[in-house]
């Protein structure tokens, strides 16, 4: 066997070889021009949340409404951008083809199976086999390889035959020459190829017929036909590519390196479209994705490497926005192939997170705690960016600046200096900078301003190079942003404020006065449009040099609506960019911005460290999961399409309809106490939000929310318009989807009833007057009394009833309470903690949001016990439980004790960056508390804490976060106690208890 695989793979290398001798330069048709310099695509990988889907896939469509149909091997799985649904193909249960038509049917293969999708009078999808309207001896169709859509209806291609079903009968269009070269079917836009042992052929009416230079093909095994410029691309097994023209039979070796990757990783069977841009995705079975390019280039190879969760491709489609839809043999996948937005991260080379980049002598460099590193000098023809670790330099790396006679790389030892030649050199002096967060050009050419752990320094450049000076001015604290204008330097420093220093002379001369801008702590400066911006919670404000003050002005207004920044930029094209979360760019609009940002939704990273504006337009974003770049262009937002009403079932879980226009007639009995609507958005783009309103109970649209699905509850009988409509992250606004429905009133509420009622009492009454009216008089006085009596007994034993009712209600409300409740804190037991980790748990599983859980153990607690006794220790306890439960009051949280000495705080929707901050504010909280601890040095108790953070996976428990958060716990105590440390999700670069940031 490995005899046979090693001849196997020397054939394809010698069919690669003999196709590249053929042309001019290696991977690249003559003429081709190199692709743009970027990154590597964003990838995400696709879960389908139903339990029926497996993990194989084995083909993949979309049609006009944006449904996105997986054919998998638990059946056809449908996709409308928030709910799936799961159909079985037959008692196979598995789909191996789907196709899809302009008028939006369905069409599925399986094995032993063929048929298509219906739905049903209330929108429910089901499979409707065909398969009895085969004649039986031909009903073992064996496994269904591909499905195509006809002006005529669908072609199966089966093991045995091509079979076309119109929508009343089958034809049999061919049956392919048995045995290899094994026959394919291919679909170009309506026009039907069928490839086999005979060559190639082409649908003709009711058969196929061999073309012109179809021959050429004759006993090659034909992979892949799709369509090309001036005629049709065809891959042939362990040869290549070809460019065939259909006209007059020629064909030609195409793209040799493309050719060389197609004969070593194999295409599958029909697996490759054509892009809206020109080039072509192939899928192999052996190595992934490749994308091609119209002159034959490689444009990118798409893998493992990338983010595939395999390399194995079985189907491939391009959705409405341009997604493209990989169906794997592991997993489900969507590529923003057209997206403005790639990213260079550690498959690049790059090693941590980004703190810096800089453009030097035409090469992007980057800083990252790792150390720092370079573009590869040489771009690659497909664009992609490779970078290397810059030898000779130290880890930390925190700023970096361009200069003539080489780069400056800032880092956590001191300031290097980078030739062209030879390596890093340490300036002189400069290790006494400590950590160098930013270098920043003077005015004067031959100084740098240095942002350092003890203030504002500088080095100095004289004829012996550059030189270490020392610290400038004001406080010896960090200074992360330095802005020089006119004749000052203004510099930051983030717990003390922004200060002032007129320029000095050249060294040793002295500095201006320094001026300190009052209420300016925590605020970083850049210079925007010519002016100086501050930042600082959550706005923006005006630096006025000349009053060394802070200012609001109203051109900078825009700027700082919605979100939480502290970092702001400013591109070639005036356009201002955010570090938000996400990050967002303003374009410029006239002498200001436009008053909404346009956010980049598409980014996945959780903090933007810094922004990186190119000359030519470009923007690079440093994160902690590496660069992104965003072309210059931005294309505008595409409009959203009409939601749809997915599923709308009522409390009991019935199904009224859903996935069809919504009907108008459904009329709903007055019992019903609940309605749950789940709304389609019908796109992928992330970010999206949702509007609904009831009309005539709502007078405006509800406020917008992430989560597809509202609730109506206890709608008195009434007409009713439910409506509802996506907003998408950049102001963009669906058509609304509106449904009609009413609820009828209950029976005894309705007029028939009424009237029974009327005529009943009436009735009765002239019937009991008639009896009784002589006994009534003689005895109205007594029972006038004894009414009166018992009228008097029965206020008060309902009185009394009432009040039993209510006292045993409040003493069972009690008892759940103390039930819920430690006794000695008065806070949250473990009990009540567990409960609501379980449901906060399973809610951030189906939001995909952060859940955070903090673990802390009062340090030496036993030490206190021992040397303060135990009523000392429980006071703490309670002092310690008090002061959490106070300093945690978001609405969600919950403060529990966790037993001993241990508490415990969950934080839903909150990620691991929010959840440290939280542990670090109460570690430093207990701290301030000071409650004495006479047997340990710091004289007062401390705490340690433990934290995590999830995103909960499917199939994963709670129990998970807890043990992650017990052992960044345990980490905390080995390191020395009184710390913060993280454990589970992604753990943060610094260290909490240093006060390390980024």
């Amino acid at each position: 066997m490995r005899r046979r695989f090693a001849s196997r793979l020397l054939r394809i290398l010698a069919a690669g070889l003999s196709l590249l001798a053929g042309f001019p330069a290696f991977g690249v048709a003559a003429g081709a021009e190199p692709a743009p310099v970027r990154g590597f695509p964003l990838i995400r990988e696709v879960v389908p949340a139903v339990e029926e889907a497996e993990v194989q896939s084995f083909g993949v469509a979309t049609d006009r409404r944006g449904l996105v149909y997986i054919a998998n091997l638990g059946g056809l799985l449908v996709y409308d951008g928030a709910w799936w649904r799961c159909v079985s193909i037959g008692k196979a249960v598995t789909a191996f083809s789907v196709a899809t038509d302009a008028a939006g049917r369905v069409a599925v293969g399986g094995i032993d199976e063929l048929g298509i999708l219906e739905t049903s009078a209330s929108g429910e999808l089901r499979f409707v086999s065909l398969l009895n309207r085969l004649p039986p001896a031909e009903r073992r169709v064996g496994q269904v390889g591909a499905v195509f859509a006809t002006p005529r209806g669908f072609l199966y291609f089966t093991s045995e035959a091509v079979i076309e079903w119109d929508g009343t009968k089958f034809a049999t269009l061919a049956r392919p020459a048995a045995g290899p070269p094994y026959p394919g079917v291919y679909d170009l836009g309506g026009e039907i190829y069928l490839s086999d042992k005979n060559g190639i052929h082409k649908r003709t009416g009711d058969r196929f017929e061999r073309i012109a230079g179809g021959d050429r093909f004759a006993g090659k095994r034909v992979d892949q036909i799709l369509p090309a410029p001036g005629g049709l691309l065809v891959s042939v097994r362990e040869e290549g590519l070809f460019l065939w023209n259909p006209i007059d039979g020629g064909a030609t070796p195409f793209a040799p390196e493309a050719s060389a990757w197609t004969a070593a990783n194999r295409l599958l069977t029909g697996t490759g479209c054509r892009l809206p841009d020109g080039r072509w995705a192939l899928g192999s079975y052996l190595g992934g994705l490749l994308l091609l390019r119209p002159d034959g280039a490689i444009d990118q190879i798409i893998d493992t490497r990338l983010g595939l969760p395999d390399n194995y491709v079985s189907g491939v489609a391009v959705d409405a926005e341009g997604g493209l839809w990989l169906a794997l043999n592991s997993g489900i996948v969507r590529v923003e192939v057209g997206s403005p937005i790639s990213t260079v991260d550690r498959r690049s080379g790059i090693d941590g997170s980004v703190y810096a980049a800089a453009r030097h002598r035409g090469r992007i460099w980057v800083a990252t705690p790792s150390g720092s590193f370079a573009q590869e000098a040489e771009v690659p023809r497909n664009g992609l960016l490779r970078f290397q670790k810059v030898a000779g330099l130290p880890a930390a790396g925190w700023s970096l600046l361009s200069f003539e006679d080489g780069l400056l790389v800032g880092t956590a030892f001191g300031i290097y200096r980078v030739p062209e030649n030879g390596p890093p050199v340490l300036v002189p002096g400069s290790e006494a900078v400590g950590t160098a967060y930013a270098l920043v050009r003077s005015s004067d050419p031959r100084r740098i301003w240095i942002g350092g752990d003890h203030g504002l320094e500088s080095l100095w450049r004289d004829e012996g190079g550059w030189r270490f000076v020392q610290r400038v001015a004001g406080p010896d604290a960090e200074v992360r942003t330095i802005v020089e204008s006119g004749d000052t330097v203004w510099f930051s420093i983030p717990l003390e404020g922004v200060f002032g220093l007129g320029l000095p002379t050249a060294p040793p001369g002295r500095a201006g006065g320094l001026r300190r801008i009052a209420g300016s702590a925590g605020t970083n400066l850049f210079r925007i449009a010519g002016r100086i911006a501050a930042v600082g919670e959550e706005r923006i404000f005006r630096l006025d040099e000349e009053k060394a003050r802070l200012v609001e002005d109203a051109a900078f207004a825009p700027l700082g609506v919605e979100g939480d920044f502290g970092y702001l930029a400013e591109d070639a094209a005036g356009n201002v960019w955010r570090n938000s979360r996400p990050p967002a760019v303003f374009l410029r609009q006239g002498a200001g911005w436009a008053p909404t940002p346009r956010s980049l939704v598409e980014v996945p990273a959780r903090a933007v460290e810094a922004i990186f504006p190119e000359e030519d337009g470009a923007v690079w974003l440093a994160a902690e999961n590496g660069l992104y770049r965003v072309d210059s262009a931005l294309p505008p937002a595409a409009a959203l399409p009409m939601p749809r009403f997915a599923r709308v079932t009522t409390g009991r879980g019935d199904f009224l309809f859903g996935g069809i226009a919504a009907p108008s007639d459904v009329e709903l009995p007055r019992r019903f106490t609940r309605l749950q609507v789940e709304l389609a958005p019908l796109s992928f783009r992330p970010g999206l939000r949702y509007e609904t309103r009831l009309d005539p109970i709502d007078a405006e649209w509800g406020e917008p929310r992430a989560d597809p699905r509202v609730e109506l509850t206890r709608l008195p009988a009434g007409h009713y318009t439910f409506r509802a409509r996506t907003l998408g992250p950049n102001g963009e606004q669906s058509p609304e989807a509106t449904w009609s429905f009413k609820v009828l009133p209950a029976w005894y509420e309705t007029r028939w009833a009424l009237a029974l009622w009327a005529l009943l009492a009436f009735a009765g009454i002239r019937t009991w007057a008639s009896l009784r009216s002589r006994a009534l008089r003689q005895r109205a006085a007594h029972l006038e009394r004894q009414v009166q009596e018992q009228t008097a007994e029965l206020r008060q034993a309902v009185t009394d009833l009432e009040r039993t009712q209510s006292d045993l209600e409040d003493a069972n409300v009690r008892l759940e309470e103390l039930s819920l409740q430690d006794e000695l804190t008065g806070i949250a037991n473990r009990r009540r903690l567990q409960m609501l980790l379980d449901a906060e748990w399973h809610r951030a599983r189906r939001q995909h949001q952060p859940i955070a859980f903090i673990l802390l153990d009062l340090d030496h607690f036993k030490s206190l016990n021992d040397t303060r006794g135990h009523l000392e220790g429980d006071f703490c306890l309670q002092a310690v439980a008090a002061f959490l439960a106070q300093a945690v009051q978001r609405t969600g949280d919950l403060v529990a004790r966790y037993g001993g000495e241990e508490f415990a705080v969950l934080l839903p929707a909150t990620d691991l960056s929010g959840a440290l901050k939280v542990a670090e504010r109460l570690r430093e909280g207990l701290e301030t508390l000071a409650l004495p601890h006479d047997a340990v040095p710091e004289g007062h108790v401390t705490a340690s804490f433990g934290v995590a953070a999830f995103v909960p996976l499917l199939g994963q428990e709670p129990e998970v976060l807890i043990e992650a958060a017990d052992l960044a716990l345990y980490r905390a105590k080995s390191d020395g106690r009184n710390l913060v440390r993280a454990g589970g999700g992604e753990e943060e670069t610094g260290e909490m208890d240093v006060g390390l940031t980024n």
